[in-house]
This record gives structure tokens, C-alpha cells and sequence, in this order.
């Protein structure tokens, strides 16, 4: 509910409806900002609260200035509109890389929040937003970034082989971050970094990054995890492995396995098939004898349902765009690659892999439509060029500036082959780092056990080799959620989720081992 409303910034700020797409490329618009007041009741208590959209211009080394960061604010006040700059300030983005701050800004812990339903078809518009009871906002301030060239932020043409890159794109952030800091004199704010996706791989780096520009973050949450890219190639043997669990959950949903026993028995029973006889079997190869590849897939089939001729012909792996086709085959449906609770149907049966994304089409429209509709209509943002759900950057060309340059320069004494700079992102040793220099920095890291894109099983290995001395090891803690990518989508999840992050919050280091969640990792007997 708005109560007030005031704008502030240069009066002289350039109008872009007056800009052509050429000029724009060039140059940037002066930086914005517009402020409403506004009140949310939870549980019976009023809470009063500044929206803040605007813009922040950001320099590269090579480009000044380069980009133009659009933000939404959120900064509870009392009532007569002051904010508390000793609050916490929490950093939030999405991923991509180059994707807008839309599903977490319409769909998490903002004030207001979009009702669609959960795990099923979206009707179209009229959509409907609604005060979110789930907000963070009575425990810290919110902030939440769009990437340079994505949502309503802006880049010149010239900065593009900086900011499209993993470790360019992370110094932008960081230099989003310190601006915001002075602009809003919260330099002595507690800090926190929330990112998804993606965001994981950008905030890993960024908390490390942000200790060697000046800034200590009190705590860390990465939800979807995507921290190591080696194992994202279908020639690793991990990459399998990773997958296994989130299979199993996705089929039992679905009533194709584990029928009979609850979801933590038959995760148990992945987990250790998966790091056990499944992990054992991949590395032997060609070596594996014909007896112990028939009774290893048919073990994977009852736990995945999956028929075992099926995971014989693919070589006991399964790709996870071919076990999306696959599972529901029969009932000529296909499951949602962010949620693997979802089913639609495919438009070509015969093909290894389905033509579209079958949740990413139920959701996308809406949350497009009214995160427009929240942030020109409620919150007054009234610039052009148009929102962009992305970046408008090539996926297949590696010609920096037109693609997305992959090359990822690792902490010092980072051991690597390769040298300090890998051709894929792996943040692992950024986020060993950040920990080892600040022993302070406390991590929250939250999967859905259906999320067929970022597999929960992946992150819990990848954290498992943080290379951490053993009293740094309790800095993180795992939660996991019956939902997907998007784990917010899921409002029984989203509730779960604000109450783990108020836990979080309000915990010091010493304290995450209570909101830990991880079952004993599954370890092989190791016989010599």
C-alpha cells in the first residue's frame, strides 16, 4: 500500500525516450532514482517502509562510464520515513549470467510477491501481487540488482568485453556495491550478499572480490548452486553423479519410484548408490564387466524409474535433458527442467530431448509482465528503453563483447595446472578463500531437491572440497527445500526459506551447526 511518494535526482537527467538506440550505445543516461512510501502488516504488526528505484553509473577500468545499474530498493522506516542505517543491507541478484533480478525480486523475500500457481500451468494476465507475509524486510534492508545490459540497467558498447565476463562482471558488481554504500551512507551497515543460480557462481567470487576492495560481508546465501563448471560436460564422470539424487527425487514425485517410503529414505538410498556402486561403476569404464553393468543399471532404474535397457543403451548415463524426456515418456508429458515437479507436454515425441522448457514457459510471461507492471505502475520508474529479461549477448560466440567470456582468474596459490586464470568459472577456491581470510563469514547454501538444473548433490560435493582447515568448516551450513530452481515458487518453501534466513541472520558462525540440514555424507569404504 503506498502512502507517499517523492522523486529524487538531477533534474537535468537526460529523457531516453529522446535517445536513439545508437546514442545510447554510446553513452548513458544521468543517474535516477524515484522513492514511495509504503506499510505491510505481518501478523498483526505494521511495518513502514521507503521504495527506492533507480540507477547507479559504474566504471571499468577502460570505459567511464560504463554502465548504467538499475536497482529496487526496499528500507524499513519509522513513521515519518526514516531509515535506520545500522540495519543489516542485503545485496540480491539472479543469475544468467546477464539475467535481470525479476523471479527473486516478484517471487522471494520483497515486500510484495506474485500469487500464481505453484507447479502447474500460469493462466495469462491479469496477474495478481500481493503483500508478501515471507519478506525479509523486519530483519534487513533489501536491495535488489539488475546486470549491466539487463532488466532496466545499461551498458555502452565499448564495456562489454569488461562486464560480460565472469571476473569483469564481478568487479562491476562490486563496484555497484560500494557505490550504493556511499550514496546511501550504510558503509558501517551490517552486509549480506544473496545470489541465485549463476548468482551463486558471481557471489562466491564477489564476497572474495569485496574483501579486496574494502568490504567484509557478515554472511553469504547461495541458493540453486552452480560453483564449479568443469563438471557441467557430460564427459565427467561427476557430472552423473551429481545428477542421481535430484532423478530420484523428481521420479518418486512422480510416483515412478521409492514408492511406499518417505523422501528422506529414498534420498538416503540415492545418495549412497550414487557415491557408492553408481560412482565406483563409471570409473571402471569399459573395464566394468557385463554382470555389473546389468545389475548397477537396474539399480539405477528402480531407484529413477527408468527402464534398465534404457540406462544400458546410454552407457549408465543419462543425460538430464534425456531423463526430462524421458521419465514421463509414457504419459507423453515432459518434466520441467527448474522444477522437476512440473509436467507439460512436448511438441515431438521421437526427439532425445524436449523443443522448449516446459516450466520456464509456464512462469516466465507472468513474471515479466508484472514485475513491469510493480516497478513503472506502483513504484514509478518511467524510463525507456524497455525491461530486458536478459542481456542481449550471443551464447555461442566467444568473441569478447558479443559473447560471454568464460575465463575465471583464481585466488593466489590456487592449485591449478593451468595457472591462475582457468577457462571455466570454479568459485571453490574463491569461497575457501573469503572464509580462511574473514573466519567470521557465515554461509547459507539452500537447493530444492527437485531442481534438475543445479543439482543439490553437485553443491554438497563441491563444498565438500572447499579445502577448509577443520574449525573453518562450520562457517556453512546446508537447507534444502521440497521445490526447484525458483525454491521461493513453492510458498510452503518460501515460508521454510524466511525463517531459515531470519535464523541465519540472527546466528553468529558458531551457531549455523543448528540450522544445518545435510544428512552424514555417504563415504564408500576405502579398502587397501
Amino acid at each position: 500500500m503506498t502512502m507517499s511518494e517523492g522523486t529524487t535526482g538531477d533534474a537535468t537527467a537526460v529523457k531516453t525516450a529522446a535517445t536513439s538506440g545508437d546514442e545510447r550505445a554510446k553513452r548513458l543516461d544521468e543517474e535516477c532514482e524515484k522513492t514511495t512510501g509504503h506499510v505491510i502488516v505481518i501478523d498483526g504488526h505494521e511495518f513502514h517502509y521507503n521504495a527506492t528505484v533507480g540507477t547507479i553509473n559504474i566504471d571499468t577500468p577502460k570505459v567511464k562510464p560504463a554502465a548504467s545499474v538499475f536497482y529496487a530498493a526496499f528500507d524499513l522506516t519509522d513513521a515519518k520515513g526514516n531509515a535506520d542505517s545500522t540495519r543489516p543491507v542485503t545485496f540480491i541478484f539472479n543469475g544468467g549470467p546477464g539475467s535481470s533480478t525479476t523471479f527473486l525480486l516478484m517471487g522471494s523475500i520483497a515486500p510484495r510477491r506474485i500469487d500464481v500457481p505453484d507447479a502447474a500451468p500460469v493462466p495469462a494476465a491479469p496477474y495478481h501481487l500481493a503483500d508478501n507475509a515471507h519478506t525479509l524486510l523486519p530483519v534487513s534492508d533489501l536491495v535488489f540488482i539488475d546486470a549491466a545490459g539487463a532488466g532496466f540497467s545499461q551498458i555502452v558498447d565499448d564495456a562489454k568485453k569488461e562486464l560480460w565476463s565472469v571476473d569483469g562482471d564481478v568487479a562491476g558488481f562490486s563496484a555497484f556495491i560500494r557505490a550504493y554504500l556511499s550514496r546511501r551512507h550504510r558503509w558501517n551497515s551490517p552486509k549480506y550478499v544473496l545470489g541465485e543460480s549463476y548468482g551463486t557462481t558471481r557471489g562466491a567470487a564477489l564476497a572474495y572480490r569485496l574483501q579486496q576492495d574494502g568490504v567484509a560481508l557478515n554472511g553469504l546465501t547461495l541458493i540453486s548452486n552452480i560453483l564449479d563448471y568443469a563438471h557441467t560436460l557430460d564427459t565427467s564422470d561427476q557430472y552423473y553423479i551429481g545428477y542421481f539424487p535430484t532423478f530420484a527425487s523428481v521420479a518418486q514425485y512422480h510416483g515412478r519410484a521409492g514408492v511406499g517410503i518417505s523422501a528422506e529414505e529414498h534420498l538416503a538410498q540415492a545418495r549412497a548408490f550414487a557415491n557408492g556402486p553408481y560412482r565406483l561403476a563409471l570409473a571402471a569404464g569399459a573395464s566394468l564387466g557385463d554382470d555389473d553393468r546389468r545389475r548397477v543399471a537396474e539399480r539405477y532404474a528402480e531407484l529413477t524409474g527408468l527402464d534398465a535397457a534404457y540406462v544400458l543403451d546410454s552407457d549408465l548415463r543419462v543425460l538430464d535433458t534425456r531423463f526430462r524426456k524421458e521419465l514421463l515418456r509414457a504419459d507423453e508429458r515432459i518434466v520441467g527442467r527448474y522444477d522437476g515437479r512440473v509436467a507439460g507436454y512436448d511438441l515431438d515425441r521421437t526427439a532425445a530431448e524436449e523443443t522448449f522448457v516446459v516450466d520456464d514457459a509456464f512462469l516466465d510471461p507472468a513474471y515479466s509482465s508484472l514485475a513491469n507492471a510493480y516497478l513503472r505502475d506502483e513504484l514509478g520508474w518511467d524510463r525507456v528503453p524497455e525491461r530486458r529479461g536478459f542481456a542481449d549477448f550471443d551464447w555461442s560466440s566467444t568473441e569478447p563483447g558479443k559473447g560471454w567470456t568464460w575465463w575465471h582468474k583464481q585466488p593466489d596459490a590456487t592449485k591449478s595446472s593451468w595457472g591462475p586464470s582457468i577457462p571455466f568459472p570454479n568459485v571453490v577456491p574463491d569461497l575457501a578463500a573469503a572464509i580462511a581470510h574473514q573466519p567470521t563469514l557465515k554461509v547459507l547454501i539452500g537447493n530444492g531437491i527437485y531442481d534438475l538444473c543445479t543439482p543439490f548433490f553437485q553443491t554438497e560435493y563441491d563444498i565438500d572440497h572447499l579445502g577448509l582447515p577443520k574449525p573453518l568448516r562450520g562457517n556453512v551450513a546446508f537447507t534444502y527445500y521440497p521445490a526447484g530452481h525458483m525454491l521461493y515458487s513453492s510458498e510452503p518453501s518460501l515460508a521454510k526459506f524466511s525463517r531459515d534466513l531470519r535464523r541465519f541472520y540472527e546466528a553468529d558462525v558458531s551457531g549455523l551447526a543448528a540450522l544445518g540440514e545435510r544428512p552424514a555424507p555417504v563415504v564408500p569404504a576405502i579398502c587397501l
